[in-house]
């Protein structure tokens, strides 16, 4: 079965009007972060012994740069439910989690990722009692 044109069709365009959708708005281009300005590192010193099998004690102090976001197997420090966690950024079973000797903490929404480890430094020796007593 042929189909035939009407005689209102004559140009062969079909009997009802399509609307022609609005060229969308061009996207600002994100705003580059000026090259002069450079994120002053984070110092923080371990509490716990939790990382202490990759031989980081309790007292160690780590440097961490801010602004850099972890991958897996990264040492990140973050912020979570109002304290700082250090551990190995991961996925376990299908959520962000930071992974310890004291095992592993899931990652909220609303946790802060500060930075990654770029640096460790040996935990200072305590110094001896004072003879006075």
């Amino acid at each position: 079965m042929r189909s035939e044109r009407s005689a209102g069709d004559e140009q062969g365009m079909l009997p009802f009007e399509l609307e022609v959708p609005e060229a969308a708005r061009p996207r600002r281009a994100a705003r580059a972060a000026p090259q002069d300005v450079v994120p002053v590192p984070l110092r923080h010193r371990m509490a716990t012994d939790a990382l202490a099998s990759r031989g980081w004690p309790e007292g160690t102090e780590l440097l961490v740069a801010r602004g850099r976001r972890p991958r897996r197997g990264d040492v990140a420090l973050v912020i979570d439910g109002g304290r700082r966690r250090v551990g190995v950024y991961g996925l376990e079973l299908g959520r962000v989690a930071l992974r310890s000797d004291h095992g592993s903490v899931w990652l909220g929404p609303s946790a802060e990722v500060l930075g990654v480890v770029v640096q460790v430094a040996a935990p200072l020796p305590e110094p001896p009692p004072s003879g006075r007593g």
